[in-house]
């Protein structure tokens, strides 16, 4: 009886890291699409991020244009760190997911 539930536990251990290999995203990818994209690369990462960051370079590109960059790179430093994030948020709901 205790092994069928080990096995049960194993089973369903697999299937959470499948789960969540599957679904996460590379930090590494995260930063490559920020600095290829500026604030429109932070889709992958957080799109809702993504959409104040292009607010935020727009305002402050309104304001004096060279601070475009500024915001550039504060998304490239920016994105792997949401992308972790994200991850750990899929780690955690694997646990509710998958059964």
């Amino acid at each position: 009886m205790q092994d069928m539930e080990k096995v049960d536990r194993q089973r369903r251990r697999e299937k959470i890291a499948d789960y969540v290999d599957a679904n996460s995203k590379s930090p590494v990818a995260g930063a490559v699409y920020a600095l290829l994209y500026g604030p429109l690369g932070c889709i992958y990462a957080n799109p809702e991020i993504a959409v104040l960051a292009v607010v935020v370079t727009v305002f402050l590109g309104l304001i004096y244009w060279p601070l475009i960059g500024l915001a550039w790179v504060a998304c490239v430093v920016m994105a792997p760190f949401q992308v972790r994030a994200y991850n750990a948020r899929v780690r955690r709901s694997a646990r509710y997911f998958v059964m």
